[in-house]
């Protein structure tokens, strides 16, 4: 957590108060290991994977185990791949809960979302004892059935019923079971995420039984409680993990950037509403030729030091460099558009109206 990218909570007293809970469990053993610690403490650490582990009191290497967080925001827990992703996750959903769970489990182990290991009922316990001296009550990770595969789905890149159950995803939308190949989702989710789409941005379509196209919309809620669990979500954690990381290290970039330049703001709402409206407004398509720039990334938007810093932004791919000398050699016989091929993209990396 000692990490340049953390930033200070407003709230103190939500800082010294907020308990973290490093548990290690697993489903052949009765006993289990657990450390807790406040925000405060955790904060002067290098959070590492190894370091939980350590926390959690147990032994032994990160690769014999799988890693989880957990907090009340969150519809199921999320596996942690990485060191880096440990900040990211409680970035997104854990900074206004007032307890963090690290789950560890064997490598071997299933998924805390689906099982609980036989010490369940004593470790609850002592985190309730804990939380409870803090005026909290530590709750339970909700255990998530299994969705039976049974499929009347077609999919969509074949057209063809999907009927193996080693390469189905399913998930449960509105009381309706939907099923897709995990080719087909692997496949699009990619393409969208290269046309800078986020994961939960992302639209999915399935053919139903009846014939009828289902448009599902990938969620976070979908994320968390279907994609990031069970046989399938090897690729798929990878992906999730990969744009949290990005999104998280991006915005603590552009808060800096605005915390250097007061009207950093206002200027990209301007230039992200230039780039939609350069075919039909005069006045936005005068202010980005004016700037004298490929990508129109200069005054009267951004300097040259802005600019160079909102070059270096993360994305899924690596830099918003990378993603525009990309699309400049997709466009080396055409050339770039404002408003279809620049607005989507600083729309979504700078996250501007």
């Amino acid at each position: 957590m000692a990490s340049g990218r953390k930033k200070k909570q407003s709230n103190e007293h939500e800082e010294t108060s907020q308990i973290w809970f490093f548990l290690c469990e697993a489903m052949s053993l009765t006993t289990f290991s657990q450390g807790n610690y406040t925000l405060e403490e955790v904060k002067h650490m290098d959070l590492t994977l190894d370091l939980c582990l350590k926390l959690s009191k147990a032994k032994g290497k990160v690769n014999d185990y799988s890693f989880w967080i957990h907090s009340d925001s969150m519809a199921a827990a999320v596996q942690l791949l990485s060191d880096q992703s440990i900040i990211a996750m409680y970035s997104l959903y854990c900074k206004n809960d007032p307890i963090v769970t690290i789950i560890i489990r064997g490598a071997n182990d299933p998924s805390p979302n689906t099982s609980r290991t036989p010490s369940h009922v004593n470790s609850l316990a002592s985190r309730r004892t804990v939380s409870a001296q803090r005026g909290i009550l530590a709750t339970e990770l909700f255990i998530h059935p299994r969705i039976r595969h049974a499929s009347g789905s077609t999919d969509f890149e074949t057209m063809e019923k999907i009927e193996d159950e080693r390469a189905m995803i399913s998930f449960i939308v509105d009381e309706e079971v939907l099923t897709f190949t995990k080719d087909y989702l692997l496949g699009w989710i990619d393409s969208q995420l290269a046309d800078m789409k986020h994961p939960t941005e992302i639209t999915v379509h399935s053919l139903g039984e009846d014939g009828r196209n289902h448009e599902v919309k990938l969620t976070s809620h979908v994320w968390e409680k279907f994609l990031l669990r069970g046989q399938w979500k090897e690729g798929l954690q990878a992906v999730w993990d990969k744009s949290v990381r990005a999104q998280s290290e991006r915005e603590e970039m552009l808060a800096n950037i605005a915390n250097a330049s007061p009207n950093f703001v206002q200027a990209c709402q301007q230039y992200i509403y230039d780039l939609r409206n350069f075919g039909n407004n005069k006045g936005s398509r005068t202010r980005l030729e004016g700037t004298g720039h490929k990508f129109y990334m200069g005054q009267p938007y951004f300097d040259n030091a802005t600019r160079d810093k909102l070059l270096q932004l993360p994305t899924q791919s690596g830099t918003l460099e990378g993603v525009l000398g990309a699309l400049e050699k997709k466009r080396l016989d055409s050339s770039i558009c404002a408003s279809h091929d620049l607005f989507p993209i600083f729309k979504s990396v700078l996250g501007a109206q």
